[in-house]
């Protein structure tokens, strides 16, 4: 790698969130950027959580700021999820389409993702379909997509199916992670499981009107209450500790809820819990992760930075981009349906299996991990082409 003349890039990204999975997606970006590309990156770190909450805009000024660097890379959060105030492109890169004409330098979408679901409105497809359009249009730009669907979901919302379209993994899966911090919540001679809610658009997720044998399952309840049972079987079998772990303030209504439903003797004696992390602390937070015998993952960004972390994970999935991560990367056999009729025996036997074959889950995960790895390098290849060209 040569240092001589680095590449000013643009990263625009979460940087000021709470929500400690965007900090996995940027760690896992740059580092995996920084090895791959031939020349040192200099990053220009831009907040996008400061555009989609009004404190800058996307205007002329950015656009100066692109044109001023070597590009931009957008970074993979969620970028699709049909707000109601997006509305210039149907997006939350909310730069209007008459300035798009006056970038002259790349600009990558890198592993953009989606969150919609079946039934909401999703406000200005229209001006959404415009975007994508635009983006494929342009000699100076590159679409890529998360590995959980969002290809698909994009054809179905707004009927675009284009192989300039490219699916690369979750960058989170590269996290970096700190192996020498503090984790005072990690037990010695205890199977140390990570488990982490998900309560986020509970009104959407959480969809009352399915029923099975006359039976509601999609409930928020009947989730918490799988999981309950699960967990319960897990600590009469092995000597457990549970790591309660938020990834945002939403997780705490769901984490209640479950302390108000599982024995009182395993929430005193062998159950503790974490704390939010800022983006900076990313590899603080991870590294606790690296440290567990398992996670029981209903995040997504619990899920993907198991795989590559290497530690055993069972994906409990409230929501089809999981699920179709899993899938596309072999591991379906890791993931149980939340809402399924038998969820709570599928959990507990899954994580059942994981605590006592962890190093060949590990292996497997690894060789996962391998796998994307190379893909990741492919696309950088791409990337650097545009960005030299």
């Amino acid at each position: 790698m040569s240092s001589d003349n680095p590449l000013n890039l643009i990263h625009l990204a979460n940087f000021n969130s709470t929500n400690i999975g965007n900090g996995a997606l940027i760690s896992g970006l740059e580092s995996v950027m920084e090895e791959d590309l031939p020349r040192a990156i200099c990053w220009n770190r831009e907040p996008w959580d400061d555009y989609t909450f009004g404190l800058v805009d996307f205007d002329e000024q950015f656009v100066k700021k692109i044109n001023a660097s070597d590009g931009l890379i957008v970074g993979g959060a969620v970028t699709f999820n049909g707000r109601d105030y997006n509305t210039r492109t149907g997006t939350r890169f909310e730069l209007p389409l008459e300035l798009w004409e006056k970038v002259t330098k790349p600009v990558v979408f890198y592993g953009l993702s989606y969150r919609h679901w079946h039934g909401q409105t999703y406000y200005h497809a229209d001006k959404l379909k415009l975007t994508i359009e635009k983006i494929l249009s342009s000699d100076n730009m590159i679409l890529a997509v998360r590995n959980d669907g969002t290809k698909k979901w994009l054809k179905e919302l707004a009927g675009i199916d284009s192989q300039d379209i490219v699916e690369i993994p979750d960058s989170a899966v590269f996290v970096r992670s700190k192996i020498d911090g503090y984790y005072p919540e990690i037990l010695n001679g205890a199977k140390n499981v990570m488990v982490s809610f998900n309560d986020e658009d509970p009104n959407h997720r959480y969809d009352q009107r399915h029923l099975i044998n006359g039976v509601s399952k999609r409930t928020r309840d009947y989730v918490i209450g799988e999981l309950v049972s699960a967990l319960e079987r897990l600590a009469d079998a092995f000597p457990v500790n549970l790591v309660l772990c938020p990834h945002y303030f939403d997780d705490y209504r769901m984490m209640s809820e479950f302390l108000e439903r599982v024995r009182p003797r395993l929430a005193h004696q062998r159950m503790v819990s974490t704390g939010l992390c800022r983006v900076k602390d990313t590899e603080l937070f991870y590294g606790r992760y690296k440290q567990a015998d398992l996670s029981i993952s209903m995040r997504v960004h619990s899920m993907s930075p198991c795989v590559g972390l290497g530690t055993p994970m069972v994906a409990y999935s409230t929501q089809d981009r999981m699920t179709d991560f899993m899938d596309r990367i072999g591991l379906r056999d890791q993931s149980v349906d939340a809402f399924g009729v038998s969820a709570r025996d599928e959990l507990y036997s899954r994580a059942k299996y994981a605590i006592e074959n962890g190093n060949e889950v590990r292996k497997r995960f690894l060789g996962v991990r391998t796998a994307l790895r190379e893909e990741a390098r492919a696309f950088h290849h791409k990337v650097y082409e545009l960005l030299t060209a």
